[in-house]
């Protein structure tokens, strides 16, 4: 009984969650994201590849929604999908702001 119970606990000191994650991966996931939303604004007035690089940063978004990688209370995703659905300024503002604060400041516009 007390070896299952060390190997239970062994299990789960091994495993991370929450805010045990890796600092260089979730830095790599804010970059990808900050590239693709710079990618989208750059792609925003070329006939259709704005869609496909709006869905790409929209894509990014919900993985930094998903690894909890707001910072400052932050909405990513929804702020992203309001950029890139409905053109709306504030909203890729704040996104600009988001990868200000992340250290990609210079991968949006």
């Amino acid at each position: 009984m007390a070896g299952a119970v060390a190997l239970c606990l062994g299990l789960i000191t091994g495993c991370s969650f929450g805010d045990g994650s890796d600092p260089k991966r979730d830095a790599a996931q804010q970059q990808r994201f900050c590239a693709q939303f710079g990618q989208w604004q750059q792609d925003v007035d070329t006939p259709d590849a704005d869609s496909v690089s709006g869905q790409m940063a929209i894509d990014a978004a919900k993985v930094l929604d998903r690894e909890h990688l707001d910072t400052g209370g932050s909405h990513i995703l929804r702020d992203t999908e309001a950029a890139v659905m409905y053109r709306m300024q504030d909203s890729g503002a704040r996104v600009a702001a988001y990868c200000d604060r992340a250290g990609f400041e210079t991968l949006v516009g």
